[in-house]
């Protein structure tokens, strides 16, 4: 049976319009409209810190500012902070009510061969999928493919790199944790990119990858029926657009704020760990063990988007040193039945959560016995 998904495509979007555009589309999924399938092209170059991460971690924001180069943290959306060049990627995204398609899991199962079906009629067919949703080719990333409960709506969508950005200007202002990066093939960040263009040996537009995408979902049995933003969308994105880009979100996670706002006497300490997605910690500890207080952060694609806040929140007052009561109050939220994310292929556990705590209560006692 075809199934009728309203198609907008939205072309070059700068990072602003781009982040503001979900909740408005989301709602309508929300209200009864119906799903929608979304391509754009990153229309101006910045960089795009995850729901979740620790911007301290992961960006010199000094350096942003010096060099000039945006920065934006996506509301809601989870995954790691990415460097964008103008009309160097394209993405993607579909937004399914969440009653009608519950499971993250199988929406990513059901779209992985979508998408490897849009890429091989661009000449992209030796691209595959790996680790957790990652497009790669021969161990490369070209892009990926996500799929997380945004309240709204659930959503599955992703990017590829076309183009070839300047990896210059990202390594003069990231900072790249070596976790992150211990299960990949290439470690250095100028082989681990590649492109469309490379791959295919030819440019690959914004146009070709619109088209591939909408002749693949053609072919899986979803018609797409074109409508644009009406103006009341475009009202309530630009309204959106105004908050993004403020000092307080972009460092609502921040490693730098958390140390220095730690209570007086505490030993601060911070740790990272690999599961399928990073999982990254901080911790303010007293001098009888106790966990004072708590921040954590990653790459994860977790919902509700206060889950890691509210497990920050459990961890004040936790023993330090007793790995079961650390656990018991991570699980306590973590494994709730509100707790929602792509288990099988991009879930983070209760255990790598602790993994990453225990390794800053670990650093913080090194802090402590420095003293």
């Amino acid at each position: 049976m075809t199934e009728r998904w309203r198609f907008v495509d939205l072309g070059p979007q700068g990072p602003f319009e781009n982040v503001s555009q979900m909740p408005v589309l989301g709602g309508a999924v929300a209200n009864g409209g119906g799903p929608i399938c979304t391509t754009s092209v990153w229309g101006s170059t910045h960089l795009n810190v995850g729901w979740f991460d620790d911007v301290d971690s992961t960006l010199d924001l000094e350096a942003c500012r010096r060099l000039g180069v945006q920065v934006i943290r996506r509301p809601m959306y989870g995954g790691g902070t990415a460097f964008y060049q103008q009309d160097c990627a394209v993405m993607w995204g579909f937004l399914l009510p969440r009653d009608q398609h519950p499971d993250l899991d199988a929406e990513l199962a059901r779209f992985q061969p979508v998408m490897l079906d849009a890429l091989d009629r661009i000449g992209l067919g030796e691209v595959v999928f790996e680790g957790s949703s990652d497009l790669r080719f021969h161990g490369r990333k070209l892009g990926a493919l996500a799929a997380q409960d945004v309240v709204l709506c659930n959503t599955v969508g992703g990017f590829i790199n076309t183009a070839r950005p300047d990896i210059d200007l990202y390594l003069k202002v990231v900072r790249i944790p070596d976790d992150k990066f211990k299960d990949k093939v290439v470690k250095d960040m100028r082989e681990y990119v590649v492109t469309a263009e490379e791959i295919a040996g030819h440019p690959v537009t914004y146009e070709m990858f619109r088209d591939a995408l909408v002749g693949a979902l053609t072919d899986f049995g979803i018609e797409l029926v074109p409508e644009p933003l009406t103006e009341a969308e475009r009202a309530g994105v630009a309204d959106m657009a105004e908050k993004v880009g403020s000092d307080r979100m972009i460092r609502r996670i921040s490693s730098e704020r958390f140390a220095a706002d730690a209570p007086p006497g505490t030993s601060v300490g911070f740790g990272n760990h690999k599961g399928r997605k990073l999982c990254r910690a901080g911790v303010a500890v007293d001098g009888a063990g106790t966990v004072v207080k708590a921040m954590m952060a990653g790459d994860m694609h977790v919902s509700p988007p206060d889950t890691m806040k509210r497990i920050s929140e459990a961890l004040a007052g936790a023993d330090s040193t007793s790995s079961d009561d650390l656990r018991k109050r991570i699980a306590s939220v973590f494994e709730g039945d509100d707790v929602h994310q792509a288990d099988a292929m991009m879930g983070v556990t209760t255990d790598d959560l602790l993994a990453a705590v225990e390794k800053a209560v670990g650093n913080a006692a090194k802090e402590a016995a420095t003293r």
